[in-house]
């Protein structure tokens, strides 16, 4: 990504809060076991401190200086175990059989996806949760770069067992609505 870029997604992040996490995240906290995730393409930090708070030690990986500083700010307040590392994900280097959990949430790049996979360790978890393509129709994102066909996600994770699947509209308890595709899936020995 250029420089330009990295000021754009500085922009987005500054002076701004974590946020909440994005409900499959909450749904599936309880099947997950704890030990050390990679939060991909992290933002702010929202999932990797919901995770933390669960007893996860978690790597946040963002292309932004200003979301990684603020989770390593907020990490440092709270006592959270939670490392900000600030890289471009086409350049970064998943360390094979590390992690208990990968998360990657909001972020579509389907050239990570081998490493996401060969990063896991035996019986970790993948826990993806996106746009789907029929989201192009009512927001953004709109381009197909940024959007799974139906089934893909399928295809994407396939030698991983699914534990949990779903596609299509979601509503939100603000009201808002999205078309989202969600799955844990989980590693075998």
């Amino acid at each position: 990504m250029s420089a330009a870029g990295r000021l754009d997604w500085d922009a987005r992040h500054r002076g701004k809060d974590a946020g909440v996490a994005e409900p499959f995240v909450l749904e599936m906290l309880p099947r997950l076991t704890g030990g050390i995730a990679l939060d991909i393409a992290a933002g702010r930090g929202r999932h990797s401190f919901t995770l933390a708070k669960s007893g996860y030690r978690v790597v946040a990986v963002d292309y932004s200086s200003a979301a990684c500083g603020a989770i390593a700010g907020r990490a440092r307040i709270e006592g959270l175990r939670v490392l900000a590392v600030l890289a471009d994900l086409e350049q970064f280097p998943i360390r094979r059989s590390c992690y208990d959990l990968v998360l990657n949430l909001n972020f579509l790049d389907r050239r990570l996806f081998p490493s996401m996979l060969d990063g896991l360790r035996p019986q970790g978890f993948l826990l993806v949760d996106t746009f789907l393509i029929d989201h192009a129709s009512i927001g953004d994102p709109r381009s197909p770069q940024f959007l799974l066909r139906r089934g893909e996600l399928r295809e994407l994770i396939e030698g991983l067992e699914i534990l949990h699947y779903r596609e299509g509209l979601i509503r939100y308890p603000n009201g808002d609505r999205a078309y989202r595709v969600s799955a844990l899936a989980q590693k075998g020995n």
